[in-house]
């Protein structure tokens, strides 16, 4: 049954794809991020679905959609630059497996692509809308899902990602902390009350999922988030108020072993094995980058067994913090940082690049915020405040997982890369979804008169 569903699903895409390609870029996003392929068990595990999509998305650019133009502001630059970059390491990789490291550049560049026609064809509010429904129905519907079984369960369920990338738990709660402002946006900005409703359910079982996970580095980023929506709130006092009321007792609620967890944050340094083996990965990265400033060890790099093994008696008395030994035993870890993920895979340079689109990003987003709040658009406003919140939210808290090449990070930037250079024709949407009549121009008024 699921197969057929794929199919159907396939069918009707492709379709409308063709007529409309914005259709095609939010059925692209959603595949990447849900991995529908894995939920089936028959002929369609076999197929190429994102494959598919991306082909059919890209033909009907070339040849439906109409005032192709190509635009590239400095956002889109440096992302870019970071690819070109990245290609750059990939060729002086130091894995002993080199076809693995080509092979993660191939899918990486198939998330640029994604970054890249999100701006050549988003255009419209109703294009940005209908990404922003698909990113939410990829994660933030099987996160409810996942939350639901936390609370039949009693608490005991564990709450995993199931698709691609993000099956891990950690990097689960950070798509979702991610997704989280998403959510908040299209209930604010949703005209049917039912759906609304509806919204702020799903809102609710976002936040359970991400307990549910019992990741630490998720529960701190979803306290970040609340900070942040209550700094921009109108209504701090009675928010304050009702947290201090109603987060004490459901935290009691919580089982005992997700309790346990989260009281071991300020201890994680000391006897954490989870934590230092986080640090082991960290001073190896750091290490792999001060041999090979300019171009790192590659995708993948801290994970070669051959740099690990290198690497590894140097690690207890490295700065800036003294670890244990790490065991002959030891299996490679993985970064569980974004920083130290680029530093290790692409050195100082790739870092740079990084952390300036990230930069640029943010900056961008603060000025649609801030044109938007001039002009009173208010949809354009929550957007851009969402946004912000999610880039914010995955910055902080992808210092604790391994997701520098996430498609939903690249899809929010290249959100946010539609606006800034649609931000005139953006603004001139009513929040009803109808164009404002511009003021005519003295020009203009002369030749009326005359």
């Amino acid at each position: 049954m699921r197969d057929l569903l794929l199919v159907g699903f396939l069918f009707v895409a492709v379709y409308f794809a063709f007529r409309r390609p914005y259709i095609g870029i939010a059925a692209w996003a959603w595949i990447a991020l849900m991995a529908p392929t894995q939920w089936a068990f028959g002929f369609s595990n076999s197929f190429r679905l994102n494959l598919t999509i991306v082909v059919v998305t890209v033909l009907a650019y070339l040849f439906v959609y109409k005032n192709k133009e190509m635009r590239i502001n400095g956002l889109g630059a440096w992302v870019l630059l970071f690819g070109f970059w990245t290609l750059i390491t990939t060729s002086f990789n130091m894995n002993s497996d080199p076809a693995w490291v080509w092979g993660y550049w191939n899918q990486f560049l198939k998330i640029l692509l994604l970054y890249l026609f999100i701006t050549l064809i988003i255009t419209k509010r109703l294009h940005i809308d209908t990404l922003i429904w698909a990113i939410v129905l990829a994660i933030s519907a099987y996160a409810a899902m996942e939350a639901v079984k936390f609370i039949l369960s009693g608490g005991s369920h564990q709450v995993v990602g199931r698709a691609g990338i993000i099956r891990d738990r950690n990097d689960f709660a950070v798509a979702v902390n991610m997704c989280i402002p998403l959510v908040i946006y299209l209930a604010q900005t949703t005209r049917h009350h039912t759906l609304r409703l509806g919204l702020w359910g799903l809102l609710a079982l976002n936040i359970l999922a991400i307990v549910g996970t019992g990741s630490r580095g998720g529960f701190i980023g979803l306290i970040v988030l609340a900070i942040a929506f209550w700094l921009k709130s109108r209504h701090k006092v009675v928010l304050l108020l009702a947290a201090l009321l109603v987060v004490p007792v459901l935290y009691d609620k919580t089982p005992e072993h997700w309790r346990d967890r989260q009281a071991t944050i300020s201890t994680a340094a000391q006897d954490d094995s989870s934590f230092i083996g986080r640090l082991w990965a960290w001073k190896i990265s750091t290490m792999i980058a001060l041999d090979y400033p300019l171009t790192g060890g590659g995708f993948g790099a801290v994970i070669e067994p051959r740099l690990w093994n290198y690497y590894a008696p140097l690690t207890p008395d490295y700065p800036p913090v003294k670890t244990p030994p790490i065991p002959d035993w030891q299996n490679p870890k993985a970064a569980h940082n974004i920083y130290f993920q680029v530093l290790g895979d692409h050195g100082f340079v790739g870092l740079g690049i990084f952390l300036m689109f990230l930069l640029l990003a943010l900056l961008e987003n603060l000025k649609s915020l801030k044109v938007a709040r001039q002009q009173n658009v208010y949809w354009f406003r929550q957007l851009a405040s969402a946004l912000t919140l999610s880039l914010v939210g995955y910055g902080i808290t992808g210092a604790n997982v391994s997701l520098a090449y996430f498609d939903l990070l690249y899809a929010v930037l290249g959100i946010i890369a539609v606006m800034a250079m649609n931000r005139d024709a953006l603004l001139s949407v009513s929040d009803a979804g109808l164009a404002r009549p511009r003021p005519t121009g003295l020009r203009q008024d002369v030749r009326a008169t005359v």
